[in-house]
C-alpha cells in the first residue's frame, strides 16, 4: 500500500512536470513576441515555498534530500512568476544531483530585497559555462527555463524603478555544487508592518 501510494504521487508529479513544460514553451514564446504579462502584488514568499516543498517525490525516489526552509519575508512580484521560477531552479539542481545529495531552497532578507536561492550538492558548472548561463544558447534542447527566468527579470526591470533591485545569479564550481538565485523587491505588508509597530510605540508613550 505504500508503495502504491508512493507511486501514485509520482505519476501526479510527472502530469504536472508536463505541464510545467508546456508552460516553459508557452511562456518562451510569450517572452519572445513581447507577449507575457505580469500580475504584480504582495504576498508572502511562504505561499510559494508551500507549493513547492509538495514536489519533493521526484526528489525522494532520485535518493536526494530536497528541504524547502521556512520563510516570513514579503515581496512585491507576479506570485505564478515566482513559483514558476522556483520550480525551473529546483528541478534543474534535482537533475544534476546525485543520489545521497541535497538541494535546498531559502531566502534572506537584505537591504531593499529579498535573495531567493536554490543550493545543491551536485556536479557543479564549470566557469566558461557558468558565465554564459543564461543566454539565448540552448544546449541540447535544454535551456528554456533559464531562459525564461531571465526574461521574467528583465521584464520586472521595465515596470518600475522599484523593480531595479531584481537580478538572476548563478555561483558553482565544477564538482562542488551549485546556487542559482534570484531577487525581489519587499512587498507593502512589510512597510504597513513597521508603521503598526510605530504606531503601537507612540500609543505606548501616550
Amino acid at each position: 500500500e505504500e508503495v502504491r501510494r508512493e507511486r501514485w504521487a509520482y505519476m501526479s508529479e510527472l502530469v504536472e512536470r508536463i505541464s510545467e513544460y508546456n508552460t516553459v514553451l508557452t511562456h518562451w514564446i510569450q517572452l519572445q513576441q513581447g507577449q507575457l504579462s505580469l500580475h504584480i502584488e504582495s504576498f508572502g514568499l511562504q505561499e510559494v515555498f508551500s507549493v513547492l516543498a509538495k514536489s519533493g517525490m521526484s526528489f525522494s525516489l532520485k535518493g536526494v534530500v530536497f528541504n524547502v526552509k521556512p520563510t516570513d519575508a514579503v515581496v512585491k512580484a507576479d506570485k505564478a512568476m515566482t513559483l514558476f521560477m522556483l520550480n525551473t531552479l529546483a528541478d534543474n539542481a534535482r537533475k544534476f544531483t546525485p543520489a545521497g545529495g541535497s538541494v535546498v531552497v531559502y531566502a534572506e532578507k537584505a537591504d531593499g530585497f529579498v535573495e531567493v536561492s536554490v543550493q545543491d550538492t551536485g556536479q557543479g558548472i564549470a566557469e566558461e559555462e557558468l558565465s554564459g548561463i543564461f543566454s539565448r544558447k540552448l544546449r541540447n534542447g535544454h535551456g528554456f527555463g533559464l531562459m525564461n527566468c531571465k526574461g521574467i527579470i528583465d521584464k520586472y526591470k521595465k515596470i518600475s524603478q522599484i523593480f531595479s533591485v531584481c537580478g538572476l545569479f548563478a555561483e558553482s564550481a565544477k564538482g562542488r555544487g551549485s546556487r542559482f538565485y534570484f531577487r525581489l523587491p519587499y512587498g507593502v505588508v512589510r512597510c504597513l508592518l513597521l508603521l503598526l509597530c510605530v504606531f503601537s510605540g507612540m500609543d505606548a508613550v501616550a
